[in-house]
């Protein structure tokens, strides 16, 4: 992730964080409820913890109708140069989604968005060894200065479990499910397949209502 947008994300964390630990508990509650529950200790516990913090600062709206980050800028805006609003403006509008890996180009990775379309060549942040063609991710992506980087918390999907998702998606797509709920319902799956790894995928990677486990 490249430094700015680094640092504000840590800026906009602390200015939440200054209004009180209540609404963070909270967004946290509801995290759970949507993407699926995780507790310090666990394994899978940093990258959801990164997840979970993005999806606060980023997406979650506040009772005055703003995410932290809009809040940010609405009030430290004014002071900062014009590097700085660009980053904040730009956070203003990620993109959290899944997506399949098309090409691996040295730290870079071409997506294709399975739920909106469009195809994206974005910067990894980490070694993007364990990367291959065809690969299913949830991820969020963000506009830098110069470049779409990936977020925090990716996700990624086992090859088995292709078919599956295709087919969730499908489904959702045609029944107009929010993108919000149909993302953060496979991250969920994708918890209960880390949680529960001797139960078959099939039984897993089930459509929202059909899921038997």
């Amino acid at each position: 992730m490249t430094d700015i947008v680094e640092y504000y994300l840590e800026q906009i964390e602390k200015d939440a964080s200054a209004n009180g630990l209540n609404d963070f508990r909270l967004a946290r509650e509801e995290f759970h409820k949507l993407a699926g529950e995780f507790e310090e200790g666990e394994p899978w516990f940093e990258v959801r913890m990164t997840m979970f913090l993005d999806w606060y600062l980023l997406e979650r709206r506040g009772q005055d109708g703003r995410t932290p980050c809009e809040r940010y800028l609405a009030n430290h805006g004014a002071a900062l140069d014009e590097s700085g609003r660009t980053c904040l403006m730009n956070l203003r509008v990620s993109l959290r989604s899944v997506f399949q890996i098309d090409a691996v180009i040295g730290d870079s990775v071409i997506l294709s968005d399975l739920i909106g379309g469009g195809e994206w060549q974005v910067v990894w942040n980490t070694a993007t060894a364990g990367l291959t063609a065809n690969s299913i991710l949830n991820t969020r992506l963000m506009l830098s200065p110069d470049r779409i980087i990936a977020g925090r918390g990716t996700v990624l999907h086992p090859p088995d479990a292709d078919e599956h998702i295709t087919r969730i998606i499908d489904r959702g797509i045609a029944e107009q499910m929010q993108r919000e709920r149909l993302v953060y319902y496979l991250d969920k799956v994708r918890l209960k397949l880390d949680r529960y790894a001797n139960v078959r995928i099939k039984h897993v990677y089930q459509y929202p209502g059909d899921a038997a486990f």
